[in-house]
């Protein structure tokens, strides 16, 4: 009795193999050069900092904590690092105040010449900050005005359009009718606002509050024409130092605690309210 044939079992199927993406790949590649543009600087300057010695080598042969003890013995960077910190508080949350209104009134309102009111609030950021500290140097010595006033006002006309484009961007993706559902119910309008909008749109608020504040901090530009005796902030600080000072690793060290603090100061916000921007569900 012949056995029935079997057929031939068909061989597993090998994988197609696709074909590489350039695209993604050239996408990928110029992804880590960009990263590496911006990181090594900043990576070179920490190590740095830790250099025992009073020569601005990298690598460093031994680590050393002595140029921070050296910030912090030498009062003038000290003072700078205070100013920064006070103007850089004062900048952000007037720059949220002011921002906030103009982003509401911009979304919402209606009068002529929107948007050239819009473009007019960008003006900070498109020109340089020479020309907006000689403005405000020109200006101040009219009115008499203090060195802090100069300074924070000039902080605060650079904080104001980033404020001002991180709550649009908040009042773009709310939904105005649960605010005026909450009206429909009995709130007030202040009320559904304070309680309804304001906590929708607090990512895009606090967000814009880094970004002034970050801007604050690390302004040179403008402050160099507004600053004076007994008023000085951390970036003029180091500024001079590398201008004039002979220690000039005592300016990697300033740096990197001047990163150190802004980096802080955004994982701690990030954790408290968080900066994303999420749709909302409707």
């Amino acid at each position: 009795m012949s056995t029935p044939s079997r057929e031939a079992e068909p061989s597993p199927a090998r994988p197609l193999r696709r074909p590489m993406d350039w695209g993604n790949a050239a996408l990928a590649a110029a992804t880590v050069v960009a990263y590496a543009v911006v990181l090594l600087p900043i990576i070179v300057i920490i190590i740095s900092s830790f250099n025992p010695s009073s020569a601005l080598t990298f690598p460093p042969q031994q680590l050393s904590l002595r140029w921070y003890f050296e910030f912090f013995n030498t009062a003038d960077m000290v003072s700078g690092f205070v100013w920064s910190l006070v103007i850089a508080v004062i900048a952000a949350a007037a720059s949220v105040v002011l921002g906030t209104l103009a982003a509401i009134a911009l979304a919402r309102g209606r009068f002529p010449f929107k948007g050239a009111i819009n473009a007019f609030l960008l003006t900070p950021l498109i020109f340089p900050g020479l020309i907006l500290g000689v403005a405000l140097l020109l200006y101040f010595q009219l009115a008499h005005a203090p060195i802090l006033a100069r300074i924070a006002t000039a902080h605060i006309l650079l904080g104001v359009p980033f404020v001002v484009r991180s709550v649009l961007s908040s009042l773009d993706l709310f939904d105005i009718r649960v605010e005026e559902a909450a009206i429909i119910h009995g709130a007030s309008p202040v009320r559904a606002f304070f309680k309804v909008t304001l906590p929708s749109i607090q990512p895009g608020i606090v967000a814009g509050a880094v970004f002034a504040f970050v801007v604050s901090f690390g302004e040179v530009n403008a402050t160099l024409f507004l600053t004076g005796p007994g008023l000085s902030t951390l970036p003029i600080q180091i500024y001079s130092q590398i201008q004039y000072g002979s220690e000039q690793v005592i300016v990697a060290a300033a740096s990197t605690l001047q990163m150190g603090l802004v980096i802080a100061l955004i994982v701690i916000l990030e954790k408290v309210f968080g900066l994303s921007i999420t749709t909302p569900t409707r």
